[in-house]
C-alpha cells in the first residue's frame, strides 16, 4: 500500500475469535439437542430450527471477523475486509488525538482488565482499536503510540513555546505548574508522577495525590510524560542561531 502513502508494512493482525467459536459451537449444540428430542414436539423442533439459524448467523459473523485484517504500516493503518476491500485507511497525520488506558470491570468474583485504544481523527471520526479485540493489542498500541507521539511531541513543544502552556485535555503544563480543574500544582511541590493503568496521578508531600485524572480523558499520554521528565530542558530558550544560519535567514 505504498501507493496509499502508508509506507512499509510492519504487522498484520486478525481479531481474536476463540470466544466467538465457543459461542457458535454451544449454540449449534443446543440447536441439535432441541432437534433430536425423542418426543419430537413441534414447538421444540421449531425452537431448534430458530436456534440453528442463530448458530448459522453467528458462524457467518465469526468467519467474517476471522478474515478481517488490520495492517500496520510505518505511515498508518489499513483495515481489509474478507473480500480484500480496504474499509478504513488512517495515516498518522489523520490522528488528532490518541488515548489509551485499561478498563477494569468487576464481574463479581473477579476483576477483568480490558485494554482500550482510541484514535480521534481530524474529521471527527473515532477509530477504536480495541473493537474488535486483538490478542496482540499491547503490541499494536505500542507501535501506534510510538509513531503518533513522534509527530505530536514537536507540535506540543511548539505550542508550549508560543503560548506558554501545553494542553492535554483536562491537564495543562504551564510555567507556574500543572493546572487541573480549578487547582494549580507548582512545579517545586511535585514529588512524583505516576501513570497507572486507569489514572494519571501527580503527587506532592500530601498523602493523597494532588491530581488524579482518568486516562480516558488524557490525550497523548506518552508526550505528556516525556514533557514532565524534560520540563527544565524545555524551559531553556532556543540556542542562538550561528552566523551561517543568520546569513541564510537574511539572504
Amino acid at each position: 500500500m505504498t501507493e496509499a502513502g502508508l509506507g512499509e508494512l510492519r504487522g498484520r493482525y486478525r481479531p481474536a475469535i476463540a470466544a466467538d467459536i465457543v459461542v457458535v459451537v454451544c449454540v449449534a449444540a443446543l440447536a441439535l439437542l432441541l432437534l433430536t428430542l425423542n418426543d419430537g414436539v413441534g414447538a421444540v423442533i421449531a425452537m431448534g430450527v430458530g436456534v440453528l439459524a442463530l448458530a448459522a448467523i453467528a458462524a457467518l459473523v465469526t468467519w467474517r471477523k476471522a478474515n478481517t485484517w488490520l495492517h500496520l504500516y510505518t505511515g498508518g493503518t489499513l483495515t481489509v475486509d474478507p473480500q480484500g476491500t480496504a474499509t478504513s485507511v488512517v495515516t498518522w497525520q489523520d490522528v488528532a488525538h490518541l488515548r489509551y488506558w485499561t478498563r477494569v470491570t468487576n464481574l463479581g468474583t473477579a476483576y477483568v482488565e480490558v485494554p482500550i485504544c482510541r484514535l480521534d481523527l481530524t474529521n471527527g471520526e473515532v477509530v477504536d482499536l480495541s473493537k474488535p479485540r486483538y490478542k496482540e493489542l499491547p503490541e499494536i498500541v505500542s507501535f501506534v503510540d510510538a509513531n503518533i507521539s513522534a509527530i505530536k511531541l514537536p507540535l506540543k513543544i511548539e505550542e508550549l513555546r508560543k503560548t506558554g502552556a501545553a494542553v492535554f485535555g483536562p491537564i495543562t503544563l504551564a510555567a507556574d505548574g500543572v493546572r487541573w480543574r480549578d487547582s494549580l500544582v507548582p512545579w517545586h511541590a511535585i514529588t512524583r508522577v505516576e501513570a497507572a493503568k486507569t489514572r494519571l496521578k501527580i503527587w506532592t508531600d500530601s498523602r493523597r495525590p494532588a491530581v488524579s485524572q482518568l486516562l480516558s480523558a488524557v490525550p497523548e499520554l506518552t508526550v505528556l510524560i516525556h514533557m514532565f521528565g524534560h520540563w527544565q530542558e524545555l524551559q531553556q530558550p532556543d540556542p542562538p542561531a550561528t552566523s551561517t544560519e543568520s546569513q541564510r535567514k537574511t539572504s
